[in-house]
């Protein structure tokens, strides 16, 4: 189970729980108190936070929180966080002295023939390491690991 996924599956528990994403954890809500703070990283309960014992849990939702938890923690950590995404660019001269950063938009290939078309981030295509692993068929890998940016979301 991604993270994503788990806080969805909190989410849809009832209208009570809520799930929030923060840089290394998850916090688990219900009625407005955190009652469990998971880290992404964790191995096993014991590395789940309970807090706020004074709130009051119906049985029903913790049974699902334990479940839902359950199943998160038996995910291996490096299958927990979304595949990364990465936009290819390069410093180019198109007019005069000044170099302008520039993202792939596009690849053409042909027979023996094989390159970048450039553009605007925005419209830059986003690729996972494994793609740009499997494109080290055709360029040099150091050359693809230098134009590698991460995508931010």
């Amino acid at each position: 189970m991604k993270i994503d996924e788990l806080a969805n599956s909190v989410r849809a528990i009832n209208s009570s729980t809520d799930a929030y994403k923060y840089s290394s954890e998850i916090k688990v809500v219900y009625n407005s108190f955190t009652i469990v703070n998971i880290p992404y990283d964790a191995k096993n309960m014991f590395d789940c936070l309970f807090v706020n014992h004074d709130v009051e849990v119906p049985t029903y939702i913790k049974a699902q929180l334990t479940r839902i938890i359950n199943k998160f923690l038996r995910t291996p950590i490096k299958d927990r966080s979304p595949e990364k995404k990465y936009r290819l660019m390069a410093m180019r001269y198109i007019e005069g002295p000044v170099a302008i950063k520039q993202y792939v938009t596009d690849l053409q290939a042909s027979g023996d023939y094989m390159a970048f078309c450039f553009g605007s981030k925005e419209n830059a295509v986003k690729w996972t390491d494994k793609e740009l692993r499997n494109m080290s068929q055709w360029f040099p890998q150091k050359a693809i690991d230098a134009m590698k940016e991460p995508v931010e979301e």
